[in-house]
């Protein structure tokens, strides 16, 4: 892609190319005919950016901000915006820009995924039955520990009765564990939209752990 040309007020000719970044978006650098940086960055509205009417050249109305700034004239702009738009079709039809997009989209059904999740678990009833849950793998939880702790006191050396625990204390656990887990579930039955956002959140959680581990 050939850059615009444009002759400077100091006598250097400035050679303005797009640049399309790893995100997609446009911006422009200039160098000089040694090769030389000028300035680079966004192509900007002098109006909409601020800037005082008395600061800019007689004939222009864009600029690309810098130490040395740039400006241009309507005519200027509209072959620079050409050229920045085959740019960009450019970069949407390689395999750099494919990718994006398809990130993109990942990412927007993500949001979107994420919003709904939030819609339902942080809601009235959302919190509530959340709470529940965790209430009732709670009491599951609590009878493993209860049986670790049985067992361990059982085989201790010291006046532990192994007898007690396997006639008594595990058939009665076990019975205890299977109707905790029978409630949970009951209630994962009769309340699917809770388990399925509860799921997806931790399943977000796991994929932003890869991503930034």
């Amino acid at each position: 892609m050939e850059p615009f040309v444009k002759p400077l007020p100091d006598g250097r000719t400035a050679y303005v190319t797009p640049l399309i970044n790893a995100f997609g978006y446009l911006s422009y650098t200039a160098v000089d005919e040694d090769g030389q940086r000028i300035t680079d960055g966004p192509l900007y509205d002098a109006a909409e950016r601020g800037v005082a009417p008395g600061k800019v050249p007689a004939g222009c109305t864009h600029l690309i901000p810098g130490l040395a700034p740039l400006w241009f004239t309507p005519g200027d702009v509209e072959q620079l915006t050409a050229l920045g738009e085959a740019a960009k079709a450019a970069f949407e039809a390689s395999a750099e820009g494919r990718r994006l997009v398809a990130w993109r989209r990942e990412q927007n059904e993500r949001t979107k995924a994420s919003a709904a999740r939030t819609a339902v678990l942080s809601s009235a009833e959302g919190k509530v039955l959340v709470a529940r849950r965790a209430a009732l793998a709670a009491e599951a939880a609590a009878v493993l520990d209860v049986d670790e702790d049985q067992r361990a006191r059982a085989h201790d050396d010291e006046g532990g009765d192994p007898g007690i625990y396997y006639r008594e204390q595990q058939p009665a656990n076990e019975a205890a564990y299977e109707r905790a887990r029978d409630a949970l579930a009951v209630f994962d039955g009769e309340h699917p939209q809770i388990i399925a956002a509860l799921r997806e959140q931790k399943a977000e959680e796991v994929r932003r752990h890869l991503e930034f581990d």
